[in-house]
């Protein structure tokens, strides 16, 4: 029978080991990686809502926390992933490659450096494809470049200034005695 053998007293305490050493983990403070990994999935629902404002703060937030530790130096990766995003309307793209340069030029940055190499070449690559669509405008004497989301811009400003000056005059149609 196996009542007080040495079997049952090893299976007992190692029953107990294993219950004691669950418990002691349940109060222990999460692994710098496993707080990494939940900051970085944070900050991916905001950018799945788009809201990448939020995942910036999230991510800046972090990075002021573990400022010096392993974390810290890697987080930047994934902020200039998030301003390299063509569709993030608050950074630009420009941004975005000089976040990524200076990930690059940090020494204790290893995890993410292959894909931020690519990264930094594609968006780059991106850069000079806007470029070379610019189209010419002659401002003056001298010939300006203007990207496409300039020209945008500026038309934008245009047709808000158009509309505004319609309505003034608008308005005063509707009063000629003044």
């Amino acid at each position: 029978m196996i009542g007080s053998s040495p079997f049952r007293r090893i299976a007992v305490i190692a029953a107990l080991l294993t219950v004691g050493c669950g418990r002691g983990q349940a109060g222990k403070p999460p692994a710098p990686a496993e707080v990494f990994a939940g900051v970085v999935a944070s900050a991916n629902k905001r950018i799945e809502a788009g809201d990448y404002a939020g995942a910036d703060r999230i991510l800046a937030d972090f990075a002021l926390k573990a400022k010096g530790t392993t974390e810290g130096t890697e987080i930047s990766f994934w902020r200039a992933v998030y301003m390299v995003d063509p569709a993030n309307r608050t950074a630009a793209m420009a941004e975005g490659v000089n976040a990524l340069d200076i990930y690059l030029a940090t020494p204790g940055a290893k995890l993410y450096r292959p894909q931020a190499q690519v990264l930094r070449r594609m968006a780059q690559t991106v850069l000079t494809l806007r470029l070379a669509q610019a189209t010419p405008k002659i401002v003056g004497r001298d010939t300006v470049l203007v990207t496409r989301e300039e020209e945008i811009a500026t038309l934008r400003d245009q047709l808000a200034k158009a509309n505004a000056e319609l309505e003034r005059i608008k308005k005063r149609l509707a009063n000629p005695s003044r």
